[in-house]
């Protein structure tokens, strides 16, 4: 995985995806190996509401988070699959949205800025940046 990176395309974003992937293999590695550590840390307010169930529901997405990010960092031309890959920064970023708004179980700030600022910077600069790689 690591050695990939040199087959990374051209520019900056394709690296911040690429390790978008990685960071998000360990977290689903996280939620399966110990489901309630990090996972009731990032639903602070409603920790009850954390169940070894839903770590391992989490982990899944997660798991495909990463393997559309890491596919979509090697192939950034791919319209398909670059929509995809914005789109589930989309996802992410309004679901841990409407946990701090709606439901209130995550706080900020907190573990969960890390996500935020992820996602934020990720849709920004793919939007930014589409033109670029997809032709």
């Amino acid at each position: 995985m690591f050695g990939d990176l040199l087959a990374l395309p051209e520019g900056g974003l394709p690296k911040f995806i690429w390790l978008s992937a990685a960071f998000s293999v360990f977290n689903t590695v996280q939620c399966m190996v110990q489901p309630l550590g990090m996972t009731r840390r990032i639903y602070s307010q409603q920790p009850q509401q954390v169940t070894p169930l839903t770590s391992h529901l989490f982990a899944a997405w997660t798991a495909l988070s990463a393997i559309l990010r890491y596919k979509c960092a090697f192939n950034m031309g791919d319209a398909l699959l670059y929509d995809i890959t914005f789109w589930s920064y989309v996802i992410a970023g309004a679901h841990f949205m409407s946990e701090v708004l709606v439901f209130r179980t995550v706080k900020l700030p907190g573990p969960v800025l890390s996500t935020f600022c992820v996602a934020i910077t990720s849709i920004l600069w793919m939007i930014k940046d589409r033109d670029v790689y997809v032709h």
